[in-house]
């Protein structure tokens, strides 16, 4: 059975690979080393992997066309999610992956990724944001310990995300650096109210 590490490798190599395309190449690795294969193995595998950020989904809309594929269109987006290497990768390109690729006929695929630094960046604002608001709507601004916890932590996870996303996409999160000070002086402000 393929590991995660080789399972971002595969993706990595071909650029952005759907679920079924990641299950089409793992069994035919699977096939040339004799190994058993099992689609529901690299399905569970490949959402682990998102959880830890070692892969990232992204939208048909991210995926620049072919040239073939650009004659056929009507200008719509088609096609399904797929997987790219996350910010955690560490991509093992497997032996076998070109016999695989041979065999199966498979493109390489090209990011776009404008469009995906942008969805990343968007998406870390409007938690940047929601927590902002969050913190704002606390009653009297003194919120219990617990709640106080709750927010440290979510703004742990806020930090590493933007660290990961920073190091990983392209240009870089540079424009997040205010809000995510802005959210630390508040978080400050809640700790100096408890006595903390």
């Amino acid at each position: 059975m393929i590991t995660k590490d080789e399972l971002s490798g595969i993706i990595d190599a071909l650029g952005a690979l759907s679920e079924k395309e990641v299950c089409s190449v793992a069994q035919e690795i699977s096939f040339i080393r004799k190994e058993d294969f099992s689609p529901d193995i690299i399905t569970q595998m490949c959402r682990e992997a998102l959880d830890e950020h070692l892969l990232e989904l992204i939208g048909p809309a991210e995926i620049r066309p072919t040239s073939a594929q650009k004659a056929a269109s009507d200008g719509g987006t088609e096609g399904p999610a797929c997987y790219i290497p996350g910010p955690n990768a560490f991509p093992d390109v497997p032996f076998e992956l070109s016999e695989a690729i041979d065999i199966l006929m498979i493109t390489k695929k090209e990011v776009d990724w404008e469009k995906v630094s942008s969805r990343f960046s968007a998406s870390l604002h409007a938690k940047a944001m929601q927590m902002s608001e969050d913190i704002s709507s606390l009653p009297g601004g003194r919120p219990a310990e617990k709640e106080l916890s709750c927010l440290s932590e979510r703004y742990s996870n806020l930090l590493n995300l933007y660290y990961d996303y920073d190091s990983w996409l392209p240009d870089g999160m540079g424009d997040m650096e205010d809000e995510l000070q802005d959210l630390s002086m508040k978080l400050e402000d809640l700790r100096a109210a408890q006595g903390i």
